[in-house]
């Protein structure tokens, strides 16, 4: 079941992760203040991800490999169950489930990305160069569109575009022919000229499927001069990351010229962490995380390219896409680059599922790169 070869096992991407994780609690507790039972419940929950990340690192990845089917199965079942019995958990989607006889919410969606990833990478690498056949392709999309359906109804837009996201890049690095992606890409620029022309236009309103808070939102990041209370959120952590200047106005500070200790900020320790990391540390310390993160990308890229094994390489990608396009997101979020949505920063923001999930990503990497490699 375990194999203890360390000759090539990833060090330098395990402490990266952990860094990320250290840096994230100092700064969780600087914006939770005396909610001492938070952190800890956050301090306890980066352990455990931790201790399952390096487990898992020690699996036999072949073995394991032949279940994939079963990672599907696991994430349809889970996110079926959130339409059945989930909670809003004092919000405006039901994506959580409440683990019964403990004071426990697990989010599924945050979990779906890494079962997908290992379902599609061993489903993807068995169809080989036949994906391209147009019957072999509609399979492969639509057992992804299952989850992704189930995650955009919950509603969570922002999970479903990272999954889907996560997909592209899979796609990109499979044998898929690169015709197939002009047509992709042609029919999401369809999409978002839509969704300008709607808000533009002003016909947002009678688009389907989306809730009026995500289109509040929408609006508000096309034309600023609507205001609500997304944009105000975001105004105040553009503001925040700009008054820490060069080097920040110091961790747990009690100035009061700070947006945060005037409780400007809406989710602090959660979407809009990076704030505090802008207010706190400044351009500096802001830049020696966004650098973490992109060693821990592009070390993902590397290990990927290294594998004799075709689903092995799809899973690093499927890790780095997933870390990439999330870190993009939340800190687009709280610069303002793109709309306002809920996506915590990996490794970073407060939050129990979206840690596990994404050590649990990790873990597979370093199981990967710990094998034999090319």
């Amino acid at each position: 079941m375990f194999d203890l070869n360390l000759k090539n096992y990833g060090y330098f991407q395990l402490l990266a992760c952990i860094a990320l994780n250290v840096f994230g609690l100092i700064f969780i507790q600087s914006s939770l203040g005396d909610r001492v039972y938070s952190f800890m419940s956050q301090l306890s929950i980066s352990i455990a991800s931790l201790a399952v990340c390096i487990f898992i690192s020690f699996l036999n990845m072949k073995k394991l490999s032949k279940s994939y089917w079963l990672a599907f199965i696991v994430c349809v079942i889970t996110l079926l169950i959130v339409q059945i019995v989930g909670t809003a958990y004092g919000r405006n989607s039901i994506r959580w489930i409440r683990i019964p006889f403990v004071n426990m919410e697990v989010q599924p969606s945050e979990f779906a990305k890494i079962l997908l990833i290992l379902f599609m990478s061993k489903y993807i690498e068995k169809q080989d160069t036949q994906i391209n056949d147009i019957r072999n392709l509609l399979r492969v999309l639509f057992l992804f569109f299952i989850p992704f359906i189930l995650i955009f109804i919950q509603p969570n837009l922002s999970s479903s575009l990272i999954l889907l996201f996560i997909f592209v890049c899979m796609l990109f690095a499979s044998k898929l022919r690169t015709s197939w992606f002009f047509i992709f890409g042609g029919i999401g620029l369809v999409f978002i000229l839509i969704v300008y022309a709607s808000v533009r236009f002003g016909f947002i309103d009678r688009m389907p499927l989306l809730r009026d808070y995500q289109k509040n939102r929408i609006i508000s990041f096309f034309e600023p001069t609507e205001k609500n209370e997304a944009q105000f959120q975001q105004e105040n952590s553009v503001i925040a990351i700009g008054s820490g200047k060069l080097l920040g106005k110091g961790i747990n500070n009690d100035l009061s010229n700070s947006v945060k200790n005037g409780n400007w900020l809406a989710e602090e320790q959660n979407d809009f962490i990076f704030a505090i990391v802008g207010e706190e540390v400044g351009f500096v310390g802001s830049t020696i995380i966004i650098l973490l993160y992109i060693y821990l990308i592009i070390s993902c890229i590397v290990t990927a390219s290294k594998q004799r094994e075709y689903y092995k390489n799809l899973i690093c990608i499927g890790v780095a896409a997933w870390i990439a396009v999330q870190t993009f997101i939340n800190i687009g979020v709280a610069t303002s680059l793109v709309p306002n949505t809920g996506v915590p920063l990996p490794f970073f923001s407060q939050g129990g599922s979206s840690l596990l999930s994404i050590y649990i990503g990790i873990g597979f990497v370093l199981n990967i790169r710990r094998e034999e490699t090319i």
